[in-house]
């Protein structure tokens, strides 16, 4: 193979990385003792060129949505305003964590086949979707169903997304799981549609997500995870990937109230099948105060090769600086062959 013909496959492989993408938006929620992983997730982020803070909005105790009409400063608004404002080639990434739970309300038709297991049942007989809507956006102080968002909202809040916007949602919610699958669901919504969205959803739709820590603080297991695994140049599907070999591979101290403090991996691998015991014991909402056992967050895509997107992209002049360089080293070359 001749150098030029080297350096033309080079430079093919290189110009679409010297493309300069469109702006990426952040905009994270961290509600009530989990505020810490708002800032424990965007740091990491903001390490990469294209996350950049003039496009971040952190919200600590954000309220969520009231059931039928808009309410102000909430959760809701701002999802969108965000589809209402970013362009085409634009990513957005939701990241929300904070509690979650199942409603008694339904707000859209009522899914077919949809009794429910208990909370946390590894095995359950039924499959999911099951009944009623998911819910979040709690704090302190929450009174009424005035003040959450229910995942059907989604719906409405991402219509005015632009085709082309890549939209990902990244949820430690108990139950987030459930904000797919359903028949008005997250995965009914625009960006699903134009293979624009993509979920890390931090546990199935019967299960709580775990939070660890002291102080008030609980850091949910899922963020860790995240964390931990981000690397450059992987697309959002061998994150979330990583993310799950990291928290089957890792341990978190727990000092249970019905067994001795032990250390427990953050939640079982792929291919795990539940001990007698695991099969059969629930617990009430607060899971990370009753049992060690998190069962494995979900992953949701609608995204096709061209809307994976790569995290850590180089910035389009150090890209141009790469292939301006190959040119010069293939001119060196053929100088030498020449004498």
């Amino acid at each position: 193979m001749s150098t030029r013909t080297v350096i033309a496959l080079l430079t093919l492989l290189l110009l679409p990385l010297s493309v300069a993408r469109a702006d990426y938006y952040y905009y994270g929620v961290a509600n009530d003792d989990f505020t810490a992983d708002n800032d424990t997730l965007w740091d990491a982020l903001e390490e990469y060129p294209e996350w950049h803070s003039s496009r971040a909005d952190l919200q600590d105790n954000r309220l969520g949505y009231y059931t039928t009409t808009p309410q102000r400063d909430s959760i809701y608004e701002d999802l969108s305003w965000y589809a209402d404002n970013l362009s085409s080639g634009d990513v957005f990434m939701f990241a929300y964590m904070g509690h979650g739970g199942w409603g008694n309300i339904e707000l859209s038709p009522a899914d077919e086949g949809s009794t429910r297991p208990e909370e946390n049942d590894p095995a359950p007989t039924t499959t999911a979707p099951y009944q009623y809507d998911e819910f979040f956006g709690w704090v302190a102080g929450a009174s009424s169903w005035q003040d959450y968002m229910f995942d059907d909202n989604f719906v409405n809040a991402f219509a005015s997304f632009d085709a082309d916007v890549e939209v990902v949602v990244i949820s430690g919610a108990c139950h987030s799981g459930g904000w797919v699958g359903g028949s008005s669901d997250m995965d009914t919504s625009a960006p699903a549609n134009n293979n624009g969205l993509y979920a890390i959803l931090g546990a199935p739709e019967q299960a709580t997500a775990i939070g660890l820590g002291s102080g008030g603080s609980y850091e949910i297991l899922l963020t860790r995870a995240l964390v931990e695994s981000l690397e450059p140049y992987m697309t959002m599907s061998s994150w979330y990937t990583s993310a799950m070999e990291y928290g089957q591979t890792h341990q978190r101290y727990v000092n249970t109230s019905w067994a001795d403090p032990a250390w427990y991996y953050y939640w079982p691998a792929a291919d795990w099948t539940p001990t007698p015991y695991e099969a059969t014991y629930h617990t009430d909402h607060w899971g990370w105060q009753e049992t060690y056992l998190q069962l494995r967050p979900e992953e949701y895509a609608a995204v096709d090769a061209a809307h994976d997107y790569m995290m850590g992209t180089p910035e389009p002049a150090t890209t141009t600086v790469l292939v301006v360089g190959l040119l010069g080293m293939a001119a060196r070359l053929r100088r030498r062959r020449a004498g």
